[in-house]
């Protein structure tokens, strides 16, 4: 079944004794509570045959009164649609509120973006095209239909790729290099690539794909400047965000001065630059159609849905100790998010596109 998929591959991982420590973390919640209040996941002939095999070093599961009423420091997980959600919870037991209807309303963004050309002409791209290409000073669709042609000065014109709040959307620069621009994101760029650099500017979140070249590829955002000459890499670079994070996939990549390799991040602030081990299936599951979530606060959890669904977010009360873990789809309606999140104990008012917490 769809919504077991998940399961089945950590039972999986559990059985072949490649399991992180998040996963089976989260594993061996689900079966705790699950086994204790009938969770219909039990009842699956693939989860049984998996079941069958790692019982014995699984932990028993404790009696629930009522599931998923939470209580004090509980862990949790929710099975839903092919969600998993594992979140750790300080507070009382908390039913949650039912949430407005308004919510239903607002669904999940897509591709959508503005051009905006050298001479001003903005030309908006729509969910019918998944991304453009640029070839020479021709901008195209990826299926091939010329947009516009620009003027034959041999001096650059540069562009900007902009997506609003609740879009993304792809491009393939002169140079061959793809790029994935997340939700309310700015990518400027010449129509062609001369001289020493190729250089880009990037405000918020985008994904790389450098094309290899003896030129160097240079992204600069908010005072950093990443270099490089064929990588992929992954920079979060969003204002709103206390620091940038640039996480490096393949490749080799310069932050500033740090040198980065696979695996790691930079996370660059006025004070200066700290390297650490990185999640890349998280940092690269927003490209990938998710909302990926590790040790994730509630204010980091509400940033990423308000860019992708649009919407303002006000707080009402102060929450602390929310800890979020996990990966729910982005295509879901807010409501069925929002549905899943409050189970932490955690009510939501909509007003308007307002999202109220409290």
């Amino acid at each position: 079944m769809k919504d077991n998929q998940y399961l089945i591959e950590l039972l999986e991982k559990y059985q072949a004794g490649n399991i992180s420590e998040e996963e089976k973390a989260m594993l061996e919640s689900w079966y705790n509570t699950a086994a204790a209040s009938g969770d219909a996941a039990m009842d699956n002939t693939e989860v049984q045959e998996s079941l069958q095999h790692i019982k014995a070093r699984l932990p028993l599961p404790r009696q629930v009164n009522y599931w998923p009423r939470m209580v004090a420091a509980a862990a949790v997980v929710l099975l839903a649609g092919g969600s998993l959600l594992y979140f750790t919870r300080r507070g009382t037991e908390h039913q949650p509120t039912p949430l407005s209807e308004k919510a239903d309303t607002i669904r999940a963004g897509g591709n959508h973006a503005i051009l905006q050309l050298a001479s001003g002409q903005q030309i908006t791209l729509n969910s019918q095209q998944k991304g453009i290409v640029l070839k020479g000073k021709q901008v195209l669709y990826n299926d091939g239909h010329e947009v516009t042609t620009a003027n034959s000065n041999i001096q650059l014109q540069y562009m900007q790729l902009i997506t609003p709040k609740g879009g993304q959307y792809q491009i393939t620069l002169p140079d061959g290099t793809l790029v994935w621009l997340n939700s309310a994101s700015k990518l400027t760029y010449p129509d062609h690539f001369e001289g020493e650099n190729r250089k880009v500017e990037l405000e918020g979140e985008a994904y790389f794909a450098v094309s290899k070249d003896v030129h160097p590829f240079i992204v600069k955002s908010r005072g950093q400047q990443v270099q490089v000459l064929g990588t992929e890499f992954n920079i979060m670079a969003y204002a709103d965000e206390s620091e940038i994070q640039t996480a490096l996939v393949s490749g080799a990549v310069k932050v500033n001065e740090t040198v980065l390799k696979p695996g790691f991040e930079a996370h660059y602030s006025p004070e200066g630059i700290q390297v650490v081990a990185s999640n890349l299936k998280m940092v690269t599951a927003w490209k990938n159609g998710w909302f990926y979530f590790r040790d994730a606060s509630l204010q980091t959890v509400m940033n990423q849905l308000q860019r992708w669904y649009d919407i303002e977010v006000i707080y009402q009360s102060e929450r602390k100790g929310d800890e979020f873990n996990g990966q729910i789809p982005r295509d879901k309606p807010l409501n069925k998010v929002l549905e899943i999140l409050s189970l932490s104990g955690i009510n939501f008012k909509m007003n308007g596109r307002q999202l109220i917490v409290y």
